[in-house]
């Protein structure tokens, strides 16, 4: 038996040798997997414009705008930034920064917290209700999570 460079069987009626066709992205038709999950459109052949996976990469990978909002808390108030994400886990809502003040029957002191605000139903009482500078309409929650339990904001975090 020789060994020989050539690993392609000797007879007419043998084997087919093909190379495997890549898998489809499930989420587009105009790309395989491995482009997609990669985010190699930019080096994919041939080139498609308007993929929705990329408008989806792009989407999550821009930031988050930022809204101005004055909260009164306890009697005191405060004007804050908040993020406003477009995109995931958070869109539709604003988040503050960590700068109040909650506790809860598993604390033994208090936590500073950030607080999330949801869009305001036009039934939600005036002292519960903060506008933007868009005129939107955000709902003050007074209650947040901490360490997986959900605690209750009393105030400004005074650092």
């Amino acid at each position: 038996m020789s060994y020989d460079d050539d690993w392609y069987p000797p007879h007419l009626d043998g084997p087919e040798w093909v190379v495997p066709q890549p898998a489809d992205c499930p989420n587009c038709p105009c790309h395989t997997a491995r482009v997609c999950q990669g985010r190699l459109w930019h080096r994919a052949w041939p080139q498609h414009r308007g993929c929705p996976c990329e408008a989806a990469a792009v989407a999550a990978d821009t930031p988050p705008a930022t809204r101005t909002l004055t909260i009164s808390l306890g009697g005191i108030t405060r004007t804050v930034t908040a993020q406003a994400p477009a995109v995931g886990v958070g869109a539709g809502f604003l988040l503050t920064p960590r700068c109040f003040a909650a506790s809860g029957g598993h604390l033994a002191a208090s936590v500073v917290v950030p607080m999330v605000l949801a869009p305001a139903p036009e039934t939600a009482p005036a002292d519960q209700v903060t506008v933007d500078e868009h005129g939107t309409r955000w709902a003050i929650r007074l209650t947040a999570s901490y360490g997986g339990a959900e605690v209750r904001i009393h105030g400004w975090h005074d650092a």
